[in-house]
Parts: structure tokens; sequence; C-alpha cells
């Protein structure tokens, strides 16, 4: 109990010290909320290409193809299912938290464990790997930016992001059982 505390007055504490440097600089602020757009934005771009280029293009079979469209929506089913059961709030919408989100945020979605924005960009990532290993090494740290912009936003905990990363890279590795 005394390790919750802990974390939950050392969170505040560490995000409004990042808050206030990114309040105090519009132009990084800018950068921030750009960044988290473009990142959430490529994800499902890329995994569109893939989708595209291996139908098309490429030399997967017929179980690679289905494990390349099995594994993100098992993880996206996965994390909805752990976010409903748990319904941790985000960290704007604990009561009594006194955290402002960098960017406006909608109401109807104040589930924040874990995060799907990463799960979905490490299991991509990691899918990638088996089929380009430059660019899924690049989509992976990629997801670590996103994870990051995240966090500094404001809209989830860390332990939301690294449950995210890890749930979704462990499910991308089972691609390569094929």
């Amino acid at each position: 109990m005394w390790y919750t505390e802990y974390m939950k007055y050392d969170y505040i504490r560490i995000y409004n010290k990042n808050a206030a440097f990114y309040n105090a600089r519009p132009l990084a602020k800018r950068i921030l909320c750009g960044a988290n757009l473009c990142l959430t934005s490529l994800f499902p771009l890329a995994y569109l290409l893939l989708w595209g280029y291996e139908i098309f293009f490429g030399s997967a079979n017929a179980k690679e193809l289905l494990w390349l469209f099995f594994l993100p929506a098992l993880a996206l089913l996965i994390v909805s299912v752990l976010r409903i059961a748990i319904r941790r709030p985000r960290p704007y919408a604990k009561q009594g938290a006194n955290i402002a989100p960098l960017v406006e945020k909608s109401s109807r979605d104040d589930q924040s464990f874990p995060s799907r924005h990463t799960a979905s960009a490490a299991v991509i990532g990691t899918v990638f790997v088996h089929f380009f290993p430059a660019v899924g090494a690049l989509l992976l740290i990629a997801s670590l930016a996103l994870a990051y912009t995240r966090f500094a936003l404001g809209l989830h905990y860390p332990s939301d992001l690294l449950t995210g990363l890890g749930l979704g890279a462990g499910l991308g590795c089972c691609i390569f059982l094929v």
C-alpha cells in the first residue's frame, strides 16, 4: 500500500514538472502534440502498407497473412477487455490528482490501463520485424517515442504504457513461431 501511495505522489510530481516545462515552451508543446498525432497515425498507416505489400508483392504465405491480421486484432481485443475489467481512470480523470493534460481529451474515453496506442504500436512494430527487420526496428523505436508522448501529455501512467508495450511486443513475437 505504501508503495502505491508513493508512486501516486511521485507521478504527480514528475508529471507537473514535465507539464511546466512544456507549458513554458509553446513551440516544444506544439511539437509534442504534433509528434503524438503523427505517431498515432504512423502505425495504422504502416500496418495497412504492410498488408498491401504482402498481398500484392510479398512472399508471405496464407498462414503468415492470417497471423499478420490476427496478432494486432488479438492485442486490441485483450487490451480492450483489460480496460473494461480494470477500469483504471486516466491520470487527469482521477479524483484529487489535480492533473491537467496538455491536450484536450474526450471524456468518453476515461480508461487508461493498458494503453491501446502503445500495445498496437508494439505489436505492429514487432510484426514488421518479421517481414522488414530494419523498418520494424524503427517502428519499435517510434513506439517508445509514442509512449513518451502519451506520458508527457498526461494521458497515461507509465505502468499503462509499459504494460501496453510489453503486451504488444509479446503478442507480436508470436509471428516468429509461424
